[in-house]
């Protein structure tokens, strides 16, 4: 393929709130990418989407899972739009942003870049751990838990169940002394902004190894046509031990896609797919303003995470605006 013929590429788009930004952003990919597709997987729980968009090159899914924070679905709704981006699109390309996504410059240039990279682009890394008998916590990072544990809902919160305040209070303390002392076997976890309260038991077999580990990093990723297979057909194929595993995990989409992928190669030395700001405290990524312009641009990401309509319309139409004048600028050079 020469460095001038377009790419074909697909940008997947998980939202579930925000149908005017999703919208904007949908346009925002074409206007820089006009060859390229958008496939919206909706979660219409919290609001509805349109079945059908005016522009032929976006379309709209309403795939009726619950996709709350930390739980499968996420996982499964972005496979679900892998695949049907590849059955109707045949892609080289496909890049997974969410609703709160935005491009920050012209996307044919950075789809030549990836698609000539070489391996994945995303961000990922190792996830090392070893849990102790007794008093102290293990070594190293314990989110390695989450995968390599098989995860129960507490049946009280899948109830919506609350016991009185002095029950719950002193069964936290007892729950997390035994998951203290029995960390290498069982293990308890509150996903806050999810499904509440799991436990979980260390699995008798595992696919992590030393070699195989199980790695940790961001669901927003681009992926080549064979990359794509083999995720699609291989590693999270319908009933693959992996894909088994991961539904029995919980917040999977901080490893269900790295993983396999990191298996075969790590991610390439480019910017990450979407560049965001993490406050530990509150636990979720920072909305970016007008005031932060020049450090977006300066990423090299194609994409920043996240914007909302109340305090990023400033920033929004000023990358709307850039991106128009580059355009305009190279076609003006050739």
């Amino acid at each position: 393929m020469s460095s001038t013929e377009p790419v074909r590429a697909v940008y997947v788009v998980l939202s579930h709130h925000g149908g005017p930004q999703v919208r904007r952003l949908a346009a925002a990919i074409l206007a820089s990418s006009p060859g390229a597709r958008v496939v919206i997987m909706h979660d219409g729980r919290r609001e509805q989407l349109p079945p059908a968009s005016d522009d032929p090159r976006i379309e709209i899914i309403s795939h009726g899972l619950a996709t709350d924070w930390g739980s499968w679905e996420l996982v499964e709704a972005a496979l679900m739009g892998f695949s049907h981006a590849r059955d109707k699109y045949d892609p080289q390309l496909v890049a997974l942003i969410s609703g709160d996504d935005y491009p920050m410059r012209p996307l044919p240039e950075w789809e030549q870049e990836a698609l000539v990279a070489d391996s994945w682009i995303g961000q990922a890394r190792a996830l090392q751990y070893a849990p102790r008998w007794g008093r102290r916590r293990g070594e190293g990072d314990d989110r390695w838990t989450r995968y390599a544990y098989r995860w129960f809902r507490s049946p009280g919160n899948a109830l919506h169940v609350r016991p009185p305040a002095t029950v719950e209070n002193a069964w936290v303390r007892v729950r997390t002394a035994v998951a203290l002392r029995l960390e290498p076997v069982f293990s308890v976890r509150m996903v806050a902004r999810g499904r509440g309260l799991h436990y979980g038991l260390r699995r008798l077999r595992s696919p992590f190894t030393d070699r195989r580990p199980c790695w940790f990093g961001a669901q927003w990723l681009a992926v080549r046509r064979t990359e794509l297979d083999r995720l699609l057909d291989v590693y999270l194929a319908p009933g693959a031990q992996l894909r088994r595993l991961y539904e029995q995990s919980i917040i999977p989409d901080e490893s269900a896609l790295v993983t396999p992928l990191s298996w075969r190669r790590p991610a390439a030395s480019l910017p990450p797919v979407s560049h965001l700001r993490w406050d530990d405290e509150v636990d979720r990524s920072l909305t970016w303003t007008i005031e932060d312009l020049d450090s977006l641009i300066a990423s090299g990401s194609p994409f920043c995470r996240k914007v909302d309509a109340e305090h990023s319309s400033e920033l929004m139409d000023a990358l709307d605006a850039r991106i128009a004048f580059t355009i305009a600028d190279s076609g003006d050079a050739r």
